[in-house]
């Protein structure tokens, strides 16, 4: 017999949010729930990757799953059975997971974080760290911004970690994309996420801050891939009137 594969805690909790997203009650999302990762795990088992394996469960929920559903859970009401049968067959849940999972998803992070900020002020790289008087690496890129300046998610994903803290990264999110891609985003004054929370591209998920260990307001953005630090600015194109001087002139002697 075939081992079942069971679904790690981030793909349940994508699932569970999403079917929260579609806006449905908290019973009939329980029932479906059960039905739907069942059938994913099963998905799995053959060897399939997540994204493809919920793709392929959307796709046959519409029809089959939803009959399914219907046929076990006599306790339904005609009423509810039909909203889930109009919503399933109508294809938003494919809708939806397409867009999620779609060909941007399948891309590296591609945007900056912020739409509206001062400069860049601090590069990747070795740097001189103020608050410690001396060089270190410094693993992303720091924003200029004024407290309150909407941050974005520079990928779809799943929220990682929340941090709201006063030290260190101070109010901090990371969220892991498609691909082995994870970003942080440090310093924040607000956050607007929870963990295990679906994100698309370009959501606001937070306000830039001064929290945790920092000089003056800006966010602190970073890049890893499969747990190695990436500089950012390989993943969005800046302008050099947000550049520090400084900082276009280390980018030019690299």
């Amino acid at each position: 017999m075939k081992a079942i594969k069971s679904l790690t805690k981030t793909q349940y909790l994508y699932i569970t949010n999403d079917l929260k997203a579609k806006g449905l009650s908290k019973g009939f999302r329980t029932e479906l729930l059960d039905h739907i990762c069942c059938m994913v795990e099963l998905e799995l088992s053959d060897g399939k990757e997540f994204s493809v394996a919920y793709a392929d469960v959307l796709d046959a929920f519409g029809n089959e799953g939803f009959e399914e559903l219907r046929q076990t859970s006599p306790v339904i009401k005609k009423q509810r059975r039909n909203t889930i049968s109009q919503l399933l067959a109508s294809g938003i849940a494919a809708s939806i997971f397409m867009l999620v999972f779609g060909a941007d998803a399948q891309e590296p992070p591609t945007i900056s974080p912020l739409d509206h900020y001062k400069r860049i002020t601090s590069n990747f790289g070795q740097r001189y760290n103020p608050l410690k008087k001396k060089k270190d690496f410094h693993n992303g890129v720091d924003f200029s911004a004024e407290i309150g300046t909407p941050v974005q998610s520079t990928a779809t994903g799943t929220v990682l970690s929340v941090q709201e803290k006063l030290s260190g990264y101070g109010y901090k999110i990371e969220i892991e994309h498609s691909e082995g891609f994870v970003t942080r985003y440090a310093h924040l004054s607000e956050i607007s996420v929870k963990e295990g929370e679906l994100v698309t591209l370009g959501q606001v998920i937070g306000l830039s801050g001064n929290t945790g260990l920092s000089t003056a307001p800006h966010l602190h953005y970073e890049v890893i891939k499969d747990g190695n630090p990436q500089d950012p600015l390989n993943y969005f194109t800046v302008q050099e009137e947000h550049m520090e001087d400084k900082v276009i002139m280390d980018n030019r002697n690299d």
